[in-house]
């Protein structure tokens, strides 16, 4: 493959390297943190004080929610003080919260372990919008620009695996907490790292006037908060309680206020302006299906091999690594489709991608080989999502003003992570009404997988007819005066080329910091 030329920021390929580890390493520690809890997770919950398995999805959605939600907030941290800075401070958040969810073991409460949970997510949300928004930083349009974010992409299944593999280990043959500890000091090094490699230039604070709308921040992060709760506490208390719906109601107000604080405000932390780029509330809508339902897959995935199949963590894990080859594979596979397929046709694929994954775990007969669905399906799910997140980043990060690339960055993440709490909240509701019928578990089990085949097929619906973005009219005189400013730009200045994607290739002239 033939790649562009380096940018001037690296030393040499060794720092590259380095620099597009320690960025995707955001990735895959924060898919790590939920394999090393998911995996094991009966036999941490019992150890924590959960009894009652409708809790169990508590201790997934409390971290997916908050790494969902503070990205909204981080993202424009970032713009404010600087990528760099936020994510050292992300690695540092995660160190911390990291350890203090391994000390469960002492507390035995499984309110504490949720709440750790919960502050965990709130490093993942520092880390993911500001790695991103470095990267598009960086790379310039190009082969090499789109290499990288799918290998920052790929890192995901590789992740869960690694948790998966360690908490297990620990889980099954010493002491849970300590694949929390592992991972505590491996962020801790990660932010000593990205002190270092990380150059400055590519790091500066880009936002205008340095203001944060607090005031709509408090309240979008409150209704979204409530939101999630409500869906994930009703399938554990039931939903014939009447302050479940009171809360429902009170977070849609709350998130009705938020969109009319951001409405007024100067500095909003979600600018409206990012809704009328053509193309992208459908892509936000496409990734929050198609992720919603990769939360139902890889959760009742788990619960299916060990639930009723009545395989341990460790051979849970061994079952589900080929995704980490399969996503290797999707990921120079994909790369290549970069510039030669319409984007639209890459999310639809993926949205598909999603749905065969979901339907053969939710058809898979209980004594069937591992080698029939179940393998095939962890052939299937790394390509729906090596497919789906770098081809929305390239188009999100590529197609917003520089000033906003932390947060066009942090609304993909937020859409991503909070779907997936979300999704997980539908399918438990689901689960725990065929359960309260008088339905059996695995009944219950494919209920919930339903779920995300449901999802998903929206979301073919969604790519197909509302992710197409139509070619820009650019009219000779924007082109000459587009030629005339880079000719005339001193050399120490940033321009920013405005021009938009030529026709609906994720190749083409994007917005994008250039350096002369």
């Amino acid at each position: 493959m033939h790649f562009d030329e380096r940018p001037s920021c690296f030393r040499n390929l060794a720092h590259e390297i380095l620099y597009v580890s320690v960025l995707s390493c955001a990735q895959l520690l924060t898919q790590a943190a939920l394999g090393n809890i998911l995996v094991p997770l009966r036999m941490i919950g019992p150890a924590i004080g959960i009894e009652d398995t409708s809790k169990l999805p508590w201790t997934l959605a409390a971290y997916s929610l908050t790494v969902g939600i503070f990205i909204m907030v981080t993202g424009r941290l970032g713009d404010v003080f600087g990528h760099r800075l936020l994510l050292i401070v992300g690695y540092l958040i995660f160190s911390i919260f990291s350890l203090l969810v391994g000390m469960s073991a002492y507390v035995k409460n499984d309110i504490y372990f949720d709440v750790m949970r919960a502050f965990q997510g709130i490093g993942p949300a520092a880390l993911l919008p500001n790695a991103i928004a470095l990267l598009a930083r960086t790379y310039p349009t190009g082969r090499r620009k789109s290499f990288v974010f799918s290998m920052f992409g790929a890192t995901a299944p590789t992740g869960f695996i690694l948790g998966a593999l360690f908490g297990s280990l620990f889980a099954e043959l010493s002491w849970w907490p300590w694949g929390q500890w592992i991972l505590a000091i491996f962020c801790a090094f990660l932010a000593i790292l990205a002190y270092c490699v990380v150059p400055q230039e590519v790091s500066l604070a880009v936002h205008p006037t340095g203001k944060i709308d607090i005031p709509g921040s408090a309240v979008g992060l409150s209704g979204l908060i409530m939101f999630i709760y409500c869906w994930n506490e009703g399938p554990v208390t039931g939903w014939d309680k009447p302050y479940v719906y009171a809360l429902l109601i009170v977070s849609i107000l709350l998130i009705g206020l938020f969109i009319f604080v951001e409405m007024k405000t100067e500095e909003p932390i979600m600018p409206l302006s990012i809704w009328s780029v053509k193309g992208f509330p459908g892509v936000l809508i496409c990734m929050a299906l198609g992720w919603s339902s990769f939360g139902v897959f890889v959760y009742y995935i788990v619960q299916f091999l060990q639930g009723i199949r009545g395989a341990s963590a460790l051979l849970t894990t061994a079952m589900m690594s080929p995704i980490t080859i399969s996503g290797l594979v999707a990921t120079l596979s994909v790369s290549q489709l970069y510039g030669r397929l319409p984007a639209h046709f890459l999310l639809m694929a993926a949205m598909i991608f999603f749905c065969i994954s979901n339907t053969l775990i939710a058809t898979a007969p209980v004594d069937q080989t591992y080698w029939g669905q179940v393998f095939v399906s962890t052939l299937v799910a790394p390509f729906a999502m090596d497919v789906s997140f770098p081809a929305a980043s390239l188009i999100v990060s590529n197609t917003m003003p520089i000033n906003q690339q932390g947060v066009a960055a942090s609304m993909l993440n937020t859409v991503i992570n909070w779907s997936i709490s979300l999704g997980l909240g539908i399918a438990g509701t689901v689960e725990s009404e065929l359960l309260k019928s008088g339905k059996t578990a695995l009944e219950g089990y494919r209920g919930g997988l339903y779920v995300g085949i449901g999802l998903s097929s929206a979301g073919i619906l969604v790519a197909l007819l509302f992710c197409r973005v139509s070619p820009p009219q650019t009219s000779i005189e924007e082109k000459k005066q587009s030629s005339l400013a880079e000719t005339t730009a001193p050399t120490s200045d940033t321009i920013i080329n405005t021009n938009m994607t030529q026709g609906e290739r994720l190749e083409g002239n994007f917005p994008m910091i250039y350096r002369f």
